[in-house]
C-alpha cells in the first residue's frame, strides 16, 4: 500500500463505523503494518510539536525560576522550599537538609543530582564535586553532548510508548475476544485482534499529539475502550447476521437436496 493510502486508512481508524470494511479488506498482517505506521506518524507529530510547546513554556519556567531566593550563575543556589520544574516527568529541586529521592524522576540537592533510570529500574547519583569538570567544557563539547543527548530521549521515548501501545492492545484483545460471548455477541480473535489494533489510533492520537501541552493517560484509554467497544457491537453484530444468512442457506440446500 501506498504512503497516501496508509495516510486514508489513519483516518478511517478514527471513525468506528469504518472498522467494518477495514477488517474485510486489511489481513492481520496489514492490520499490524497500519499499526505502526500510524504510531510512526502520531510520533513524528508529537516531537514537532514539542518545538511551539517549549517556546510557550519558557514564560512558565521564568515563573519557576522566581521561586529561588538566589540564583546566580556562579553556582550559589538558595530556595526555602522544594521547587517542582517539571511535571510527569517530575524534575525537583530540594535544597533542603533532609532532601531525598521518593517519586522523582530527577532530583537536584545540596549533595548532587540523582535521576531514575529507564523503566524506573535502579537510581543513580552524582555529587557536585562529580560534576564540576563540566565547568570546564568548551561549548563546542557541550552542543555535541546536547545533540547526542536529544536524538537517543527520542528514540527510547518511541521505544516505550511503543512497548506500553503494543502491550495494551495484546491484553485488549483477549477481553474483546471473551467479553462478548458473556452477552452471546460472537466475534472471531482475528476480527477482535484488528479491532483492536484500529482503535488504538485514537488513544494514541489522544496522548501524544497532546503530551507536549497536557499530560493525561485515563482520556485516551477512556477512548479506546468507546471505540473499541463501539467496533465490537458493529462488526459482531454483521458477523452474527452474516453466520445466521450462512445457516439458512445451508439449510435450504439441505431440503432441496
Amino acid at each position: 500500500m501506498k504512503f497516501t493510502g496508509r495516510l486514508v486508512a489513519l483516518l478511517k481508524t478514527l471513525n468506528p463505523n469504518a472498522y467494518d470494511k477495514l477488517c474485510k479488506n486489511f489481513s492481520l498482517l496489514d492490520a499490524w503494518k497500519q499499526f505502526f505506521f500510524n504510531y510512526s506518524i502520531l510520533f513524528a507529530l508529537m516531537l514537532l510539536l514539542f518545538v511551539p510547546a517549549v517556546l510557550f513554556g519558557a514564560s512558565g519556567l521564568q515563573e519557576k525560576l522566581a521561586s529561588f531566593d538566589t540564583f546566580t550563575v556562579n553556582g550559589n543556589v538558595s530556595a526555602g522550599e522544594p521547587v517542582v520544574l517539571l511535571r510527569a516527568p517530575d524534575i525537583v529541586v530540594d535544597l533542603t537538609d533532609d532532601a531525598s529521592m521518593t517519586n522523582e524522576r530527577v532530583l537536584f540537592t545540596k549533595q548532587g543530582v540523582s535521576w531514575k533510570e529507564w523503566l524506573l529500574f535502579g537510581q543513580t547519583s552524582k555529587t557536585w564535586d562529580e560534576l564540576t569538570d563540566l565547568t570546564s567544557a568548551s561549548q563546542d563539547t557541550l552542543f555535541l553532548v546536547l545533540l547526542f543527548l536529544v536524538p537517543s530521549f527520542a528514540f527510547w521515548a518511541g521505544v516505550l510508548f511503543l512497548i506500553c501501545y503494543f502491550s495494551i492492545v495484546l491484553v485488549a484483545s483477549v477481553f474483546a475476544f471473551l467479553l462478548p460471548r458473556v452477552w452471546r455477541h460472537k466475534i472471531t480473535y482475528v476480527t477482535s485482534l484488528k479491532l483492536c489494533l484500529f482503535a488504538a489510533t485514537i488513544m494514541m492520537a489522544v496522548e501524544l499529539l497532546l503530551l507536549p501541552f497536557y499530560r493525561n493517560w485515563w482520556l485516551p484509554v477512556l477512548l479506546y475502550v468507546v471505540f473499541l467497544a463501539i467496533g465490537i457491537a458493529l462488526v459482531g453484530d454483521r458477523e452474527l447476521s452474516s453466520e445466521r444468512k450462512d445457516g439458512k442457506k445451508a439449510k435450504r440446500h439441505e431440503i432441496w437436496d
